[in-house]
């Protein structure tokens, strides 16, 4: 015999980056919830530059093979997050209609730098900490200029009804 039990309604989900829940993945799909996790990116982001901005300050004469190589890996490691970062804003910003073609060239711009940089400072732990502060400088700047724009272009959008054109007008 086979019980079944009446469950209480689900609450609403609170503001919180994607979890698995039983099974099935949650993913974000308003604006509020999408922000909270690009900002928890941002976060990541800042802290793995500081970290290896951190790493790269020290002499490579004193460091072991070990080390230097765990510098290159994160280096690729950050190269590959602030690609996956980007595309991910570019996709909810451009729902929203936030995203303009000069956000869009500075994401194109910036990830094509790193890319770049990490090509060309494979082998060179030194140089790569001028390139590493590069990133750091430009991310720092974007946070606060473009994204804080279509961030808050987006909010103003989210609290708004859709524009639709009556029918009248059509």
């Amino acid at each position: 015999m086979v019980l079944l039990l009446d469950l209480p309604p689900r609450a609403a989900e609170p503001d919180r980056a994607p979890v698995a829940r039983a099974g099935a993945f949650w993913w974000p799909r308003g604006w509020n919830e999408q922000r909270v996790l690009l900002e928890r990116q941002h976060d990541r982001l800042e802290r793995l530059l500081d970290q290896l901005i951190d790493h790269h300050s020290v002499a490579e004469a004193d460091l072991c093979a070990a080390v230097l190589e765990d510098h290159r890996r994160g280096c690729h490691r950050l190269v590959r997050a602030l690609a996956l970062h980007l595309r991910l804003e570019e996709r909810w910003l451009a729902e929203r209609g936030c995203l303009c073609g000069g956000h869009r060239a500075a994401h194109a711009q910036a990830a094509a730098l790193a890319a770049d940089g990490l090509v060309r400072t494979e082998s060179l732990h030194i140089a790569r900490l001028a390139w590493l502060m590069d990133i750091q400088a430009w991310f720092r700047q974007h946070r606060s200029g473009a994204d804080a724009i279509a961030y808050a272009r987006a909010r103003q959008g989210a609290h708004q009804a859709p524009f639709t054109l009556s029918p009248a007008v059509r």
